[in-house]
């Protein structure tokens, strides 16, 4: 080492020998600590803990351990501990008899009257069953209503044939049975003697009976007005006052002509009515071969 001018070699060899002293004394104190710590048992433990960690410990001074021992007897400490007296048991009273079982209570019996005033029963006879009512038969009438004839419906014809005589209530025309010109209030339908007649809609039969005129015939009240009479029909009629027939339904036969019908042949004398005035049946005869 080279001497810096101003300052003394033999100073810096001086500092330099102290710091290799020290070095070496900290190398040999890590290793002191280090074998110790090698050579230490599994269950050494360098601090020591306390049995209760949650106990708090407060240094005491000198001054209260003085305090203390001077007022306690130091040997109460190396006295045996005596036990407080423990209460003597009470004697439990000694068992008396076992209690008497209650006795049921009857159940309250109702008053009964004095002796004189106690009344036999009396047993009477059930009552007979009421026999079921007997069923009667009773004679169900006819139905007494019907579909009534309205405007712009349709009767049936009474029977196929041709007109012998039409109907004609204002011109003249000529009636052969007469031999004169006259009116016509009905329509004169040729069948032969026999044939089956039939109402022309629903309704009920009003009358039934003959004359000169129109022979046997029967009026029908076909409803609203409307009133169909049929004559020139057989004496065996299949109809009577008040019954109810329906459309179609064969009322009689076709039977011999009247002495006003008479060269017309056998036919059926067909008049209809509304509001007792005389009208044309065309108006409401349904076509032909149909009812």
């Amino acid at each position: 080492m080279k001497n810096i001018p101003g300052l003394g070699g033999n100073t810096f060899r001086k500092k330099g020998f102290f710091i290799a002293l020290y070095s070496c004394l900290g190398v040999v104190a890590v290793l002191a600590l280090v074998v110790t710590i090698a050579n230490r048992p599994p269950n050494q433990e360098f601090a020591y803990e306390s049995p209760n960690p949650q106990e708090e410990t407060h240094p005491v001074g000198a001054d209260q351990v003085e305090t203390y021992l001077a007022g306690a007897d130091e040997e109460a400490w190396f006295r045996p501990r005596q036990q407080a007296p423990q209460p003597e048991p009470t004697p439990s009273p000694p068992p008396g008899p076992p209690p008497e079982p209650r006795q049921p209570v009857p159940p309250a019996q109702p008053p009964q009257p004095p002796p004189e005033q106690q009344t036999e029963p009396t047993t009477e006879p059930p009552p007979e069953p009421t026999p079921p009512p007997t069923p009667t038969t009773e004679y169900v009438p006819a139905p007494t209503t019907f579909t009534p004839f309205s405007e712009g419906d349709y009767m049936a014809w009474p029977v196929y044939g041709e007109t012998v005589m039409p109907f004609s209530a204002h011109a003249l025309i000529y009636d052969p049975t007469l031999d004169q010109f006259r009116t016509n209030d009905n329509l004169r339908i040729a069948a032969e003697e026999g044939a089956p007649v039939r109402a022309g809609a629903y309704g009920r039969v009003i009358a039934v009976g003959r004359n000169m005129r129109q022979g046997n015939y029967v009026t029908i009240d076909h409803g609203n007005g409307w009133v169909a009479t049929y004559g020139q029909l057989m004496e065996n009629l299949l109809v009577s006052e008040g019954d109810i027939v329906s459309s179609g339904q064969v009322i009689g036969g076709v039977g011999q002509p009247s002495i006003f019908g008479s060269a017309n042949g056998t036919h059926v004398h067909l008049r209809i009515e509304r509001d007792d005035v005389p009208i044309n049946p065309y108006y409401v005869l349904a076509a032909r071969n149909t009812y």
